[in-house]
């Protein structure tokens, strides 16, 4: 199932913005990134990481909100892989850990495993919400119809 989020420009992005500004309820952490590298093409961010890669997208981004328990993530995450070998650098993928960022799990109410959220480069077009395991073919088709520029997509 996919559901229309909220739109990323003038008030819906500072609604956004606000969404992932997280209560420090624990100790400060210290000020290293913590962005890994997942696989080649997949980088694992942190919440704060996360704002500032929506805030300066210049490419349609993909959020995987996932768990390391979880059995569709792990599938999930191949397709992801299959998906950016098919499209490359004209799209960025990023992961969320929901058990390391549970305020931000919570905010955004992630309630399913896996659950991606489909960014365009676009500020008037909204974010597009999926939950549960989807293959690289559907997932690719909801990147060219939805975020990428026609001609770009027809590719």
């Amino acid at each position: 199932m996919i559901s229309k989020g909220v739109y990323l420009r003038g008030s819906g992005a500072r609604k956004l913005s606000k969404a992932f500004q997280i209560r420090q309820q624990r100790p400060a952490r210290a000020a290293a990134s913590h962005t890994t590298t997942v696989c080649r093409q997949v980088q694992k961010v942190t919440a704060e990481e996360l704002e500032v890669a929506i805030q300066t997208r210049d490419r349609p981004l993909v959020i995987d909100f996932y768990a390391t328990w979880c059995g569709p993530c792990l599938l999930l995450a191949k397709e992801l892989e299959q998906v950016y070998d098919e499209l490359g650098d004209d799209i960025r993928i990023i992961k969320i850990d929901t058990d390391e960022n549970p305020d931000l799990s919570s905010q955004l109410q992630i309630q399913g495993l896996p659950t991606m959220v489909f960014v365009g480069v676009d500020p008037n077009k909204p974010a597009l919400r999926t939950e549960g395991l989807l293959p690289a073919a559907s997932i690719k088709e909801i990147i060219q119809t939805e975020l990428l520029p026609q001609a770009q997509a027809a590719e």
